[in-house]
C-alpha cells in the first residue's frame, strides 16, 4: 500500500507540475499581453499630443497671420467661425463640447458604477468624438477662440486607451475599464504639458479624487508647514548642493499670501461662471449663443490687438523671458477671462488648462506692475498656481505642473503655500470642483 501511494505520488507529481506550469505560462501570456497593450497605446498618445499640438501651434499662426493683415475681416469672420465650430459639434459628437476632462470623468464614473458591463463603447471616450475634438478645436483655434489644447488631449487620449481596452477585452475579458481610462487620461497631462509628474498628480487629485481627498489637505499643509520652518532654521538648501541658488523663497510671504488670495477668488470666480452658465443668460439655441459668444470675444480681440485669441502661452512666455514688465497691458489677464469663459459657454470644442495658467499670469503680471512688486516673473509664476488651483481645486497638479514646466523648484514652499491658499478660497465660490461638477452634472442631465 505504500509503495503504491509511493508510486501514485510519484505520478501525480509530473501532472501537477505540468499543469502549474502550464497556469504559469498562461499567466505570462496574460501580462505580456497587457503591457504590450499599454505600451503601444501610450506611444500612440505621445505621438498624437506632439501631433495635436503642432497642429494647434499651426492653426494658432493661421490666425495671427490673417489677423495682423486683415485685423477687421478677421474681427467680423470670429463669430461666425465660433458658430461652426460648436456646430460641428453638436451635428456629429456632442460629446466632444468643452474641454474634454468632465467626459472623462463620466466615462471613469460610469464604469466604476458598472463593474459587472462597464460602458465599453461609451462615446464619451471614443474614437468619432476624438476626431471631432480634434477638428472643432482647430475651427475655434481659427477663430480666435481663447481656449487649450491640453482638456481635449486628455479626452483624445483617454479615447486611445478605451480602444485599446476594447481589443484587449477580446483576449482578456478580465480586463478592467476604468485602469485603462484612467491611466489614459494621465498619460494625456504628460503628453501635453511634457510633465509626467503631473500626470500622476492629475490622476491622483482628480481621477481618484475621492479616496485622495480625504487626506490631501493634511498633507499639504503639513508639508508647508514643516518646510517653512526648515527653511527657516536651516535656509534654502538641496541636500546634495546646487551650483547657483539665487532665490529666497522665505523672502517671499507677502507675494504668496497676495496671489493666494486673488487667484482663489478670481479662480473660484472663474469656476462659479463655467458651472453656472445661465447666469449670462445666454440664448438656449447653440448657434445663437455660439454668436453671441463669438461677437463679444471677437470685439475684445480687436481691443487687445488679438493677444486675447488662443491659450494665451505665446503671449505668457514672451514676458516670463523678457526684462520688463512696462510694456505689459494691464487689461489683459481680464480680457483673457471673459474670453476664456465665453469660448467655453459657446459650445465648440477646446480646454481650460492652459488659458487658466494665462489668466493667472496675467493677474500676476498686472498686480506686480501696480503694486512696483521687484521680482515681476515670480508673480507671474505664482498667479499661475493660485488661480489654476482656485479654479480647478488640483493644488498639487498646479504646482508640479508649474515647477516641471518652469524648472523653478527653488519656489516650490510659496507655490505650495498660493495653491494651499486658493483653493481654500475658492471653494467658497464652488464647493465641488469643477470638473466634477461638470460631469456630475452631465450625467444627471
Amino acid at each position: 500500500m505504500n509503495e503504491e501511494e509511493q508510486n501514485g505520488g510519484g505520478e501525480q507529481e509530473p501532472l501537477d507540475t505540468s499543469k502549474g506550469y502550464q497556469r504559469y505560462l498562461r499567466k505570462l501570456r496574460e501580462k505580456s499581453y497587457m503591457q504590450v497593450t499599454i505600451w503601444t497605446a501610450a506611444l500612440l498618445v505621445g505621438c498624437a499630443a506632439v501631433l495635436f499640438a503642432r497642429l494647434i501651434s499651426a492653426c494658432q499662426a493661421v490666425f495671427f497671420g490673417l489677423f495682423h493683415a486683415h485685423s477687421y475681416l478677421m474681427t467680423a469672420a470670429t463669430p461666425l467661425l465660433f458658430v461652426a465650430a460648436t456646430l460641428i459639434v453638436q451635428r456629429f459628437g456632442p460629446e466632444a463640447r468643452g474641454s474634454g476632462i468632465p467626459q472623462v470623468l463620466e466615462a471613469i464614473d460610469r464604469a466604476h458604477g458598472n463593474k459587472h458591463e462597464p460602458p465599453w463603447h461609451s462615446p464619451l471616450v471614443s474614437l468619432r468624438t476624438a476626431v471631432v475634438k480634434v477638428i472643432s478645436s482647430c475651427v475655434g483655434i481659427i477663430a480666435g477662440a481663447s481656449i487649450g489644447r491640453e482638456g481635449p488631449t486628455v479626452q483624445i487620449s483617454a479615447s486611445v486607451f478605451a480602444f485599446f481596452g476594447r481589443m484587449t477585452r477580446k483576449v482578456l475579458p478580465q480586463v478592467d475599464f476604468q485602469t485603462f481610462l484612467t491611466a489614459g487620461a494621465a498619460a494625456g497631462v504628460a503628453a501635453a504639458f511634457n510633465a509626467p509628474l503631473a500626470g500622476i498628480a492629475f490622476a491622483l487629485e482628480e481621477v481618484t479624487e475621492g479616496a485622495f481627498g480625504r487626506f490631501r489637505e493634511m498633507v499639504m499643509l503639513a508639508v508647508i508647514l514643516s518646510g517653512i520652518a526648515a527653511m527657516a532654521l536651516a535656509g534654502n538648501y538641496l541636500y546634495f548642493g546646487h551650483p547657483a541658488v539665487t532665490l529666497t523663497p522665505n523672502l517671499l510671504v507677502p507675494e504668496t499670501l497676495i496671489f493666494g488670495v486673488v487667484g482663489g477668488i478670481m479662480g473660484g470666480a472663474f469656476a462659479r461662471l463655467l458651472a453656472f452658465p445661465e447666469l449670462f443668460g445666454l440664448p438656449p439655441q447653440p448657434w445663437k449663443r455660439a454668436l453671441y459668444c463669438g461677437i463679444v470675444c471677437a470685439a475684445i480681440g480687436l481691443l487687445t490687438d488679438g493677444a486675447s485669441a488662443g491659450s494665451g502661452y505665446e503671449v505668457t512666455r514672451s514676458f516670463l523671458e523678457s526684462s520688463s514688465i512696462e510694456q505689459w497691458p494691464a487689461g489683459l489677464g481680464i480680457a483673457k477671462f471673459a474670453t476664456t469663459v465665453l469660448s467655453y459657454l459657446s459650445g465648440m470644442a477646446g480646454g481650460i488648462f492652459s488659458p487658466c495658467l494665462s489668466i493667472g499670469a496675467g493677474f500676476g503680471f498686472t498686480v506686480a506692475k501696480l503694486l512696483h512688486l521687484q521680482n515681476f516673473k515670480v508673480c507671474g509664476l505664482l498667479g499661475m498656481v493660485g488661480f489654476f488651483s482656485g479654479a480647478i481645486q488640483a493644488p498639487l497638479t498646479a504646482v508640479i505642473i508649474i515647477m516641471e514646466m518652469t524648472d523653478e523648484h527653488t519656489l516650490i514652499i510659496p507655490f505650495l503655500l498660493a495653491a494651499y491658499l486658493s483653493r481654500r478660497i475658492g471653494k467658497v465660490f464652488m464647493p465641488v470642483p469643477l470638473y466634477r461638477f461638470l460631469a456630475s452634472k452631465n450625467q444627471k442631465g
